[in-house]
């Protein structure tokens, strides 16, 4: 075995290290946040009529905070996980994928979400899939400020890839932050409940499949994010 392939062996298996520790650690910490929700919990049930406005805006504002760090928790979960078991390749019509995917999401009614065209039928792991159009649906939704807000989801095919689209008409994301929003931890602000783990676990999980992502956006007028899923696998 050369020096090089010693030192990549060497830094996967650093890797599995990294994600297996920051798998173990987050569940550990998710347990905690469970019992100090239910903690929480019991306290506004017995106080609630002994205390005031402040103090349950306070309590409430706890419920929130704990909320997030559970996302968090289970945002890093999923991404540990993402490449460490074996994939499940499964036959998945994406159109009925998709729209399983709007009908489970709380979408205001002022966002109208649309599918263009027919979708295809992909061979692949179901649930790494679901991560990457609820995230990149989910995103589109929660970042739209728009009185009339559209959401349209797409594909074009060339020889080697299925090419995906999901544009929509909000609020857009600076130049300076096309590349970086998708590191983890990465956040723009505009969403208080935004982990800043959605695009990379997206990222990740297109990887497996040779796949990229980008985003083309202007402020104030939207975003369109792109990405590809190697016909390799799908013939």
């Amino acid at each position: 075995m050369s020096q090089k392939e010693q030192l990549l062996q060497k830094l996967k298996h650093q890797n599995e290290q990294l994600n297996d520790y920051a798998h173990l650690v987050s569940h550990d910490l998710k347990s905690s946040l469970r019992s100090l929700s239910a903690l929480l919990a019991w306290v506004k049930e017995d106080c609630i009529e002994k205390i005031g406005e402040e103090s349950v805006g306070n309590l409430n504002l706890m419920e929130a905070k704990i909320e997030k760090m559970d996302k968090f928790l289970e945002d890093i979960i999923n991404y540990s996980e993402i490449g460490g078991a074996s994939l499940k390749t499964n036959t998945i019509d994406i159109n009925v994928k998709v729209n399983k995917i709007i009908k489970s999401l709380d979408i205001p009614k002022n966002i109208k979400v649309v599918i263009k065209g027919n979708l295809p039928v992909l061979k692949a792991d179901a649930r790494r899939l679901r991560q990457v159009f609820q995230n990149l649906i989910s995103n589109a939704v929660n970042f739209n400020d728009k009185e009339v807000g559209l959401v349209e989801i797409g594909v074009e095919e060339t020889e080697d890839f299925y090419i995906f689209s999901i544009k929509d008409n909000g609020q857009g994301i600076p130049k300076e932050y096309h590349e970086k929003i998708f590191n983890t931890f990465t956040t723009l602000g505009y969403h208080e409940k935004s982990t800043g783990m959605g695009l990379p676990i997206v990222k990740r999980v297109l990887g497996l499949y040779d796949g990229e992502i980008w985003v083309e956006s202007e402020v104030l007028k939207g975003s369109t994010f792109y990405f590809t899923i190697s016909k390799k696998d799908n013939q």
